[in-house]
């Protein structure tokens, strides 16, 4: 298997974190330390060990169309990829699609959770020498922390982004990228139409509430989905900070990757809220 090279960390020592009873770091903190490249202090709400668990378990469910879209992502990579970004990467599982299904590509998850990313390095432990984690926002300086990528991909993490935010973001990622290389991004959009959005939210909120009604939703995460239902149903229609549920149309968002430079962009998938959008440098 070819070794992936490039992961040095910039003259950065890796982050150390308290180690977790009965968990990887726990049972060997050299591995982990040296697993890390660096960790923010910045307080995030997927911190919580609870919420960040019982998300992980529950990630396949809340998300009715999690694996589909899953799947279009690490379909539209280009094949012979050698190291691969997951923005917003969370606890690790489309990293370890992509590392299944490409055994020759390496990957780094770039989040700002460190609770999902203790949760990536032991879901991911076996393949450590292909995996790197940095504990980032996506509007930070990641890209001067990581190897350069061939690809950029993300999954249900970028529509928490503003307009601003998002544009800057798309910038940075086509930076990063080489020509030819693609970001690709399975995220949550809505329709141009009000009474559609509402009523895809309103479906997506009853489907919650009967996956945690038979078990599989935690009932621990009841919290995180009312909060999610006085945010985007109790305030349908209000303003909208950094952190909530942005959500934009389709075109919306090509206009803004077009904007950022990308030469070519495409639709992967498409149902309800969720599509998969392939944004290629020129």
């Amino acid at each position: 298997m070819k070794r992936f090279v490039g992961f040095a960390p910039l003259g950065q020592s890796p982050c150390r974190l308290p180690p977790r009873p009965g968990g990887v770091c726990g049972a060997n903190l050299s591995w982990c330390a040296g697993f890390w490249l660096g960790m923010s202090t910045t307080a995030y709400r997927w911190d919580a060990r609870q919420a960040a668990e019982d998300y992980d378990r529950a990630g396949p469910v809340i998300h009715p169309l999690y694996d589909e879209v899953q799947r279009a992502v690490v379909a539209a990579l280009p094949e012979g990829v050698s190291h691969v970004v997951d923005l917003g990467g969370g606890s690790g599982r489309l990293a370890e699609r992509i590392l299944a299904t490409r055994p020759a590509a390496a990957v780094t998850v770039v989040d700002p959770s460190a609770a999902f990313l203790r949760l990536a390095a032991e879901r991911l432990h076996r393949q450590a020498s292909r995996v790197r984690l940095v504990c980032s926002k996506a509007q930070d300086d990641w890209p001067g922390r990581v190897a350069p990528p061939g690809a950029i991909v993300s999954t249900s993490a970028l529509h928490h982004l503003e307009g601003e935010e998002k544009q800057a973001v798309f910038a940075a990622c086509r930076a990063a990228l080489p020509p030819g290389g693609v970001l690709v991004n399975g995220d949550e959009y809505r329709p141009p139409s009000d009474a559609l959005y509402r009523g895809l939210l309103e479906e997506w909120g009853e489907h919650m509430d009967a996956a945690v009604a038979t078990g599989a939703i935690p009932d621990t995460f009841r919290g995180v989905i009312d909060k999610w239902r006085r945010r985007n149903l109790g305030d349908f229609g209000g303003p909208r900070a950094s952190g909530d549920d942005c959500h934009e149309t389709v075109e919306e968002q090509i206009a803004r990757l077009y904007g950022a430079g990308f030469a070519d962009v495409s639709v992967a998938f498409r149902e309800r809220l969720w599509g998969v959008l392939v944004a290629q440098k020129a």
